[in-house]
């Protein structure tokens, strides 16, 4: 979880008094939020922007993904650290960090991400670098972006458009979507959940 701090320990933090964190939180100057109890939380970021410690945007780590070993042989995963290495040089910037994995954008507990979050909080980065959103995650890009935020750290993505390489990883990440519903609904040994996993495999290659 983001780094937070109470009136008191971010008063600490700072060398000031606890009146003084209460005045700034009143006169908006700094961004807080309560607990269920009404007690006041101030993320780590703050203490950073105040003490003139923000981590540099032109400091970044890169990341990048690939569903399989198929298509890290064949190369896509070089090809997304070669574009984001010449996207980072070509803006003037320095790589601090590099992080990849392989396996699915569904996948939340993978390697590299971890290790990204984990960095994070103490980085020497300012920016994290994708060539597309889905290279990140498949679902839930932004709650990730508020995530890194609370570390000071910034997400770019420099490719907007839809990444048309990924066709049959989306495919892939879809059946393993209808394979876990069917599973839930019908069991994941139970002949019913097989046949609506044929089915649905069987039109996406008809729609190819």
């Amino acid at each position: 979880m983001p780094r937070s701090y109470s009136v008191g320990e971010f008063a600490d933090e700072l060398g000031v008094h606890r009146q003084t964190v209460k005045n700034w939180c009143r006169d908006g100057k700094l961004d807080f939020t309560r607990t269920p109890g009404g007690h006041r939380r101030i993320p780590h970021r703050e203490l950073l922007r105040l003490s003139g410690d923000t981590q540099q945007t032109d400091k970044v780590a890169i990341y990048g993904r690939v569903s399989g070993h198929a298509q890290k042989q064949d190369g896509d995963l070089d090809r997304q650290l070669e574009s984001l290495t010449e996207y980072t040089h070509d803006h003037g910037w320095s790589i601090e960090n590099k992080y990849s994995d392989i396996g699915s954008g569904l996948n939340e507990n993978r390697r590299g991400l971890n290790k990204l979050f984990d960095d994070a909080e103490n980085a020497n980065f300012g920016r994290v670098l994708v060539t597309y959103q889905d290279r990140l995650t498949r679902f839930g890009f932004s709650y990730l972006e508020r995530l890194l935020n609370q570390y000071g750290v910034e997400i770019t993505v420099i490719n907007e458009e839809t990444d048309k390489t990924a066709h049959e990883e989306l495919v892939d990440d879809l059946l393993q979507l209808v394979a876990s519903f069917a599973g839930k609904l019908y069991g994941m040994r139970s002949s019913k959940r097989k046949r609506i996993v044929e089915t649905v495999e069987a039109e996406v290659e008809i729609d190819e």
